[in-house]
């Protein structure tokens, strides 16, 4: 140990510290995502994201790496996610068709809804249903799109499996 060193630990051995602070852009890059469309609001330990996204799997991306971001303990998702356009021209209903409720849509094979800003999959379970306890049916006939009956996101649309009763 040389004469250096023991005046380096007589002052605590302190190297003075780099500030490193990488954006929630940066982040986003580094974990290939583009944040392109997306805007960030600061709070204490807290982050906000809006902006529109292409689908519910960059949603939980985005979500998986703001949450990991230090000094983060809360991340408030404002994301929306886009509407893609119609492949297929879109069929309006005949004159004299009846116009369901709002979200609620019928096929000639299943029954479909789009989520609304609000909508949870036990009020669409009451609504469809008249019982919202059957809401567990909507989520297992959804489990492609959906990883959690508590996370709905406006603008999904679910299947709506007829009940046996």
């Amino acid at each position: 140990m040389g004469i250096f060193d023991s005046i380096k630990n007589a002052f605590g051995n302190k190297e003075p510290e780099t500030d490193v602070t990488v954006s929630p852009s940066q982040m986003l890059r580094n974990a290939g995502l583009n944040p392109g469309r997306l805007k960030f609001g600061f709070g204490p330990e807290t982050i906000t994201v809006t902006g529109e996204i292409a689908n519910e799997d960059e949603r939980q991306k985005i979500l998986d790496v703001l949450s990991g971001a230090p000094g983060i303990s809360t991340v408030a998702d404002k994301m929306t996610v886009a509407v893609p356009a119609p492949s297929s021209p879109v069929e309006l209903p005949q004159a004299g068709a009846e116009a369901g409720a709002a979200g609620n849509e019928e096929t000639d094979s299943q029954r479909t809804y789009t989520v609304q800003s609000g909508d949870t999959l036990w009020k669409i379970s009451q609504e469809m249903y008249g019982d919202g306890s059957k809401y567990m049916k909507i989520f297992e006939a959804n489990t492609e799109l959906l990883k959690n009956p508590d996370q709905i996101f406006p603008g999904q649309k679910l299947v709506i499996p007829e009940t046996e009763d």
